[in-house]
């Protein structure tokens, strides 16, 4: 399977799926800040679950993640010295997610078949608006016939089931619109993995209310985009 990527035009709306799924259940407020750091970038905006991220990612071998290797990286995340109290309630929020992940278990697990890590972007034209869709793991099972795509998710969000239903969603119609050697999209062997709420959610459970959500939202950047100008974030 070939992963393709879009060129971006400078005046063309973007966005990733994650702050996507955040826009949908925004306030008017929320949803120009989220655009602005979408257009403009944001320095502050680092990837905070990153050491959570990796720890899961080196986790996974053989495919499947392995629960020893989950609890070395928590025992290692744990046992570094945090100098400031940012610092410690940062540490706190990328140790749960590893021991949240410990008791998902065997559910995380991708299915069967040959399987390889994305690290590079994916972007998906939606509606007019390019989004960033990356899978964390590409699943292709030549003898039954399928791809499918696995997805980690890093939010505290109060909207968080609903987010990432739009997450996965997105992840569908970028898995819809690849090239799989013959292989067929599977949307039940597709999922995303909530890692703070401990649920994985497959892409055949998502309710048709979510791709009206999701239309509506790109209509709505589409209009906005326009009118965001830069501000200074000193």
């Amino acid at each position: 399977m070939i992963l393709q990527t879009e060129s971006l035009q400078s005046n063309q709306p973007r966005i990733s799926s994650n702050q996507l799924g955040e826009f949908i259940f925004a306030t008017p407020k929320g949803k120009l800040r989220i655009l602005h750091d979408q257009k403009f970038g944001n320095v502050f905006s680092a990837p905070y679950y990153d050491p959570a991220f990796r720890g899961i990612m080196r986790s996974f071998r053989d495919g499947a993640f392995s629960g020893d290797i989950l609890t070395q990286q928590v025992d290692a995340l744990s046992a570094v010295e945090a100098e400031k109290p940012y610092h410690v309630k940062k540490k706190e929020n990328n140790v749960t997610p590893l021991e949240n992940f410990i008791e998902i278990g065997e559910a995380a697990n991708p299915p069967s078949g040959e399987h390889r890590t994305v690290t590079r972007n994916a972007l998906v034209p939606l509606n007019g608006v390019m989004v960033s869709a990356r899978p964390e793991i590409i699943t292709e099972n030549k003898s039954d016939g399928y791809a499918a795509f696995t997805k980690l998710r890093f939010s505290k969000s109060k909207a968080s089931a609903d987010t990432q239903e739009i997450v996965l969603l997105v992840l569908l119609h970028y898995g819809q619109q690849q090239s799989h050697d013959g292989l067929v999209f599977n949307l039940e062997k597709t999922k995303l993995i909530d890692c703070f709420s401990k649920t994985v959610v497959a892409g055949h459970t998502i309710g048709r209310h979510r791709d009206q959500q999701l239309h509506q939202a790109l209509e709505e950047i589409r209009a906005l985009w326009p009118t965001i100008e830069h501000r200074d974030q000193n």
